[in-house]
């Protein structure tokens, strides 16, 4: 087994941010005429020793021309609530969403304060990156934030052991829309360079309703982003290089004919456009695009439709928890008992899937994942040891590593040249990918997308899409299940 360190090497690592102490260093944030295509070369002030060879391979070719003075946690983030936004909106729903079990929300006489106010750095810092999070929200929403802030502070941790400085701001928007408006308008006002979150759609919209055009915003958890805004991503939102990959992975395989099913939500929406177009320029055929509506329970009208059709592929893109729903019934109604081969979008290989839904139900499906076949990833030691240090627990949730890398996106464009907002949809095009803690990520055509690899579900562990398809035969008779509640 492969275990990814940030997706990299150890001497990698370094040049993600995660350098060591020795890197005593300062940068002229200034562009300069020798620069190649125009792009800054930092000039290193006089007595500081010059910027790291290896740092100069940060985000495609160039560092981060930054410093930083967080005023988060120990390091004193500054956070504002204002004043008390009303109704809780979608908080729950959105806690369901970042797949937060009951069990993660704060135990009950657990203080969980979310971020703790500190005193201000006595230098002001060149960078201001803003976050608009649920400090006060619903328990599980609470927890989240203070978990995606935890990472946020530990790399700017690791920055200052390296010199560099920048402050965070973060807005407390209490999981509503109006606290959203609020927190856009603060950071806007406070001159931050672009904005981490807020966490589900509606948020994000009216934040970037409120904030100039060409404010950025970074969301962990959105599952849509506002049509025709520039400069708004998600790491959530649908990924038309989901689809493509996906069908490449099939034709490859052998299938020229297929059914797809998925929900009405424009996430799902792009990420199967992407793939009939491109099946259809590989010579498939999609015979079908069967759409159901998000809660959707029973899927016996749509599976029937598909035993009608007798593709010889059907394509399952569901959110993990419709796909814990679906794929017991795919069996239940029969169409395991033909000739069909079953594949999905990512949604099949997140962890709830792998660990709830039997194995005989997953087996054989081919399917994406951010992780290559056969390997682990695991954030950075260097992460781990200094938020272990700095917190004085364990690190045992992915979500800090996710605020590690919204953080990073921001500090790219702001090293690819992005001193104003209007600059940083440029700049993460300049960034082009980058191997971050919670995957590979890419910034293209206006979009955050992902790298993805196609794999064969077999035995609950992630194969080569190629693997042999046949499933350990099970002992004793089969048996079946008893339909699913009604809707």
């Amino acid at each position: 087994m492969t275990v990814i360190h940030d997706g990299v090497d150890a001497p990698s690592r370094r040049l993600l941010g995660l350098v060591d102490k020795t890197f005593e260093h300062r940068c002229i944030r200034r562009r300069s005429a020798e620069s190649s295509g125009g792009r800054r070369e930092p000039e290193a002030r006089p007595g500081v020793a010059p910027w790291p060879p290896v740092a100069r391979l940060l985000f495609g070719g160039l560092p981060i021309c930054s410093v930083f003075a967080c005023t988060a946690g120990f390091l004193g983030t500054s956070c504002s609530t204002g004043a008390a936004a009303t109704g809780a909106g979608a908080t729950e729903r959105v806690g369901e969403e970042l797949g937060l079990p009951p069990g993660e929300a704060a135990a009950p006489g657990e203080e969980d304060p979310g971020p703790r106010v500190g005193d201000q750095e006595e230098n002001p810092a060149d960078l201001i990156i803003g976050a608009i999070l649920p400090v006060s929200g619903s328990p599980s929403l609470r927890r989240y934030a203070r978990l995606l802030v935890e990472g946020l502070e530990t790399g700017v941790v690791l920055a200052r052991e390296t010199g560099l400085r920048v402050e965070l701001r973060v807005e407390d928007n209490q999981g509503t829309v109006s606290g959203s408006v609020r927190g856009a308008s603060e950071l806007v006002a406070l001159g931050v360079l672009a904005i981490l979150g807020p966490l589900d759609a509606n948020n994000l919209r009216a934040a970037a309703r409120a904030a100039p055009g060409e404010m950025a915003f970074f969301s962990p958890t959105a599952r849509q982003v506002p049509y025709g805004r520039r400069g708004v991503y998600s790491m959530a939102a649908g990924d038309p290089e989901a689809g493509r990959t996906l069908a490449r992975a099939v034709w490859k395989l052998g299938f020229a004919n297929a059914v797809i099913v998925h929900p009405r939500s424009p996430g799902d929406d792009v990420e199967m456009d992407a793939f009939q177009r491109t099946f259809a320029s590989l010579g498939g055929v999609v015979e079908r695009r069967i759409r159901y509506r998000p809660g959707t329970t029973t899927f016996e009208q749509s599976l029937a439709e598909v035993k009608s059709l007798a593709p010889s592929l059907l394509v399952v893109a569901a959110p993990p928890a419709d796909v814990e729903l679906l794929a017991p019934q795919i069996a239940f109604f029969g169409l395991d008992e033909t000739d069909l081969q079953v594949a999905g979008t990512a949604g099949w290989t997140a962890p709830s899937v792998i660990e709830r839904v039997p194995h005989r139900h997953t087996d054989g499906v081919i399917a994406l994942s951010t992780v290559p076949p056969g390997a682990v990833r695991e954030p950075p030691p260097e992460f781990v040891a200094a938020y272990e240090t700095l917190f004085r627990r364990s690190l045992n949730s992915p979500v800090p590593a996710v605020g590690l890398d919204l953080l990073r996106m921001a500090l790219g464009a702001y090293g690819e040249g992005a001193d104003e907002p209007a600059e940083v949809a440029a700049g993460l095009e300049r960034v082009g990918s980058f191997e971050g803690a919670t995957g590979t990520y890419s910034f293209a055509a206006g979009r955050l997308g992902r790298r993805y690899f196609p794999v064969r579900i077999l035995q609950g562990a992630l194969h080569p899409a190629g693997a042999d398809p046949t499933p350990i035969p099970p002992s004793g008779d089969k048996v079946r299940e008893a339909p699913p509640p009604a809707r």
